[in-house]
Order: C-alpha cells, then structure tokens, then sequence
C-alpha cells in the first residue's frame, strides 16, 4: 500500500499539502484504473510523473464537498481545473526519490501554490524574476526559495504573459524567530507576505514544511506558499 501522510490543511486558503510514497507497481496498477484524470493516459507516463499523479489524487480526498471525488482536465497551457465544481484549483509538486510533496489549493476566486526546496540554483537566475530592489530585499537561498515561490503563486492566479520582474512584486519580508518544530509536527513556521499582482494588492501564505520521513532525514525543509487570501482588489492611488 502507499504511504500517505497529510502534513498541513489550512482553510484560509483552502490547502492540503502531503507527502505520497508507492512502488512502481502500486503506481501501475493505480494508473490503469484511475478517474481523477480522465483526458490523460497514466500508464504511459515515467513513475516519476505517475507518482505525482498519484500524489494529486490522494490529496484531494482530504478535501471535503464534492471535491474528493472530482475530476481534474488541463487547458492547452496545462492548468488544472476541477470537473463539476466552481472552485478553482492550483497543484504544485516537489518530488525526490520515491517520495512526492504534493500542494493543493482551492478558491472561489482565482488561486496559485507552489512548494520547493531551497536550491543554490536560484541566486543564479535570481535576475529573471525578481526587480533590482528584490534582488536586494531577497538575498538569500531560503528567502530566495519563497520570493520564487510566492511569484509562481502570483503567476498561476492570472496565467500566461506576465512580467515577472514588472508585473508581480514582492514587499520586504523576514522570517520570524523560529521555535524547533515538536516531534511529529511538519509545520516549522508559518507567515503571511503581501504584495502587488499587476497593481492589485494581494496577501500570500507562506509554510516551512519538515519532510518527516527517515528517506529524507537531515534534507532541508520545503517552502510552501498559497494565496491570494482574498480575491484581488486594485491598489490605492
């Protein structure tokens, strides 16, 4: 049987963020059988992407309503959204090994999520999405991880043809003074960051997440960001 742990549900925004272990075999044979995605063929897919299929399905029955058992179809830039249902969603996955994170979010106004770890990577391209006075705010891996995160939220609200650098900022933030997490506790730190989206002021939920699993004992923490925790309103004048 897999293995499912749901580290975090929060209904403002409505998240559930999990962790989804299977073999090849279970993946398979869940594949063949599945009905959370009726327009795409699992079977074909590699096990990494059958795993992050998997871990989507088991996510979504942590939700209450209708939503544990609706479908999931894809437009032709490969946002999801839900079958007989009016929320609107947002999926992102990090997957490591045979371990994947999964994050959900559901709104009744247009919502983006995203979950990583930090990466070195990032100061590299820093330059590609963030201003010069965010490259300055934003300086390190961690911080780096969730201005990311924070603007690929920003970005899955309201789709394709968007400056990252112009059209989605970022105001200065800090973490707080964390407290170690209690054993068995995913939840590290939690924190709320605002912002613009074109001009329209938005306020973003950030988590530190533990991986709580022996495979990724030692591993750094996952970032997790949802929002907007309202629909967006224009910025004042």
């Amino acid at each position: 049987m897999p293995e499912i742990q749901i580290l975090i549900q929060s209904s403002v925004p409505e998240t559930v963020i999990a962790r989804v272990s299977a073999t090849d075999a279970e993946l398979m044979n869940w594949a063949k059988r599945q009905t959370r995605f009726p327009e795409r063929d699992i079977t074909v897919l590699s096990n990494h992407r059958k795993l992050e299929h998997r871990a989507v399905d088991e996510a979504m029955q942590a939700f209450p309503d209708q939503e544990p058992t609706a479908s999931i179809v894809h437009d032709e830039h490969g946002k999801p959204r839900l079958v007989s249902s009016e929320k609107c969603i947002s999926i992102s996955h990090h997957t490591q090994n045979n371990s994947c994170w999964v994050m959900i979010c559901l709104g009744d106004h247009p919502v983006g999520c995203d979950i990583e770890r930090p990466r070195a990577q990032l100061t590299a391209i820093a330059g590609r999405f963030l201003s010069n006075q965010e490259q300055k705010n934003f300086n390190t891996t961690p911080i780096l991880c969730c201005a990311w995160g924070i603007k690929e939220s920003m970005f899955k609200t309201i789709g394709h043809d968007v400056d990252f650098r112009k059209d989605l900022r970022i105001d200065v933030f800090q973490f707080p003074k964390e407290e170690i997490a209690a054993a068995g506790n995913p939840v590290q730190m939690a924190m709320e960051v605002t912002g613009t989206v074109k001009g329209k002021k938005s306020r973003w939920q950030i988590w530190k997440v533990n991986p709580l699993n022996e495979e990724n004992d030692g591993a750094p923490a996952l970032y997790a960001v949802a929002g907007p925790l309202e629909e967006l309103e224009p910025q004042a004048q």
